[in-house]
């Protein structure tokens, strides 16, 4: 679940101890006050579960061929064949291993080991179906009954596995629970159950068998009114995402309060992070994976150092910040009045319109260049040297149709005070029209049309 780092022996107060550096698997972005998401949500797969390493990568059973899937960059980069049967929740570990609910028709939870890329069954007999699975920072597994049990259960590191939340008999009070679904644990080992039936988020502190509502039917603070929430978040600022199963939506909070985040879903039952602040939902009865896009994207990474002292151990969290991306438009056409130029290796014919963009950079970092219209775009990128009769030759980066609806989307690391030329044409020889190209970035940049230019035949 956690990577250590053995830094040094320390000297402090006269304690000899030892610092480990912890990092989560997964993602919580810090937001500011007010952060908005974009309303028109995107397909992503047409799956139901899902999972996000602070990497970025996409791990997503595949319910029809029983295979994991992992995307990198939005494109699909391995396929693991497994004898899964309509697996029920999936949490992957910063190694790479992955723990996926196994519990329909085989009544297990199994884990595929990286190191070996084999499976393994790590609980067996389990008795309901595990709807979320999670690995706290000292390698223990949650997972969650809602079916007979209405409870959370925890194998602990040494192989045992004791109830953490709830009494296996449905109910609402503290000690109880009803239909638990999702569960998210913070580095203290606090608890977060989404207890469905009882329309609320229960926490569960460390040790303590009793929960406080945080949200929800029974708060003792004004939250917001939920209907059958299925999906609980942290982000890194300790403050909810809640999917509110029943009333189609996804609840976000801040300092100042709850607020709805997105309302265009049908039931849907779990949420992810990426490392930016996207999130990415299971819109089960649409069969769908959405992603919904953060405006102003921003994120930080949490980082536990645990001190172990002489008589006591100490606890520091410390993060890295994420620089917030922005972003910078440019609109143009293809038309007769652009540059000719050939974009094939056959006979070099200058049968396509292009438009040469200069785009300089102004801070180091990585730039994510995509385009938008309703003809099907490539892009090319240049250093300098280019020939119209091959835009191949000499091109350090070119894409076509890795974004939506067959636009390109190329991502390039720059240096600060740099510059670059990017060559936009079409799929289709001398065709016109409009388009537009957004880059993201550490920072703006600016764009320029090059009317004249050197290149080399």
């Amino acid at each position: 679940m956690f990577s250590r780092v053995w830094i040094d022996f320390l000297l402090f107060n006269n304690i000899i101890g030892i610092l480990i550096a912890v990092e989560v698997s997964f993602n919580q972005p810090r937001f500011r006050p007010n952060a908005t998401w974009n309303s028109n949500a995107t397909n992503f797969a047409n799956e139901t579960l899902i999972f996000i390493n602070s990497n970025n990568s996409i791990y997503i059973p595949n319910q029809k061929t029983n295979e994991i899937l992992i995307w990198n960059n939005d494109k699909l980069s391995k396929k693991i064949p497994s004898s899964l049967s309509n697996p029920s929740s999936i949490f992957v570990t910063n190694n790479g291993d992955i723990y996926v609910g196994n519990q329909v028709n085989h009544g297990r939870i199994d884990k595929w080991i990286r190191e070996n890329e084999t499976w393994t069954s790590v609980m067996m007999n389990v008795t309901s179906t595990c709807y979320a699975l999670f690995i706290d920072i000292y390698e223990g597994l949650y997972f969650s009954m809602p079916g007979y049990n209405h409870r959370v259960d925890k194998k602990w590191s040494n192989g045992t596995t004791t109830i953490v939340a709830g009494t296996g008999v449905r109910g609402s009070e503290s000690d109880m629970l009803y239909g638990p679904w999702g569960i998210f644990v913070d580095i203290n080992l606090d608890l977060y159950v989404a207890d469905e039936h009882n329309h609320r988020i229960q926490l569960f502190r460390l040790n303590q068998r009793n929960g406080t509502t945080v949200a929800g039917k029974g708060s003792a603070k004004l939250t917001i009114e939920l209907f059958h929430p299925t999906g609980i978040v942290l982000d890194g600022d300790r403050h909810l995402f809640i999917v509110d199963h029943g009333n189609h939506r996804i609840i976000g909070s801040d300092e100042n309060g709850f607020r709805c985040i997105n309302d265009k879903l049908s039931s849907p039952v779990t949420m992810s992070f990426d490392s930016y602040g996207n999130i990415y939902v299971t819109d089960r009865d649409n069969h769908r994976i959405q992603k919904i896009v953060k405006n102003n994207i921003c994120g930080k990474k949490f980082y536990l150092i645990t001190f172990k002292g002489k008589n006591r151990v100490y606890l520091l969290l410390y993060s890295i910040e994420i620089r917030e991306f922005v972003q910078t438009n440019y609109s143009s056409n293809l038309s007769v009045n652009s540059h000719r130029c050939h974009r094939l290796k056959d006979c070099r014919l200058l049968n396509y319109y292009c438009e040469i963009i200069e785009i300089h950079t102004k801070e180091e970092g990585l730039y994510t260049i995509t385009s938008h219209s309703s003809k099907d775009l490539v892009g090319y990128i240049h250093e300098n040297n280019f020939t119209l009769f091959d835009l191949n030759i000499n091109a350090i980066e070119s894409d076509d149709n890795s974004h939506d609806n067959y636009q390109f989307k190329i991502t390039l690391y720059r240096q600060a005070n740099s510059s670059f030329l990017l060559i936009v044409t079409t799929t289709q020889a001398l065709e016109q029209g409009d388009f537009s190209i957004t880059v993201y970035g550490p920072s703006k940049v600016s764009m320029r049309y090059q009317s004249k230019f050197s290149f080399f035949l």
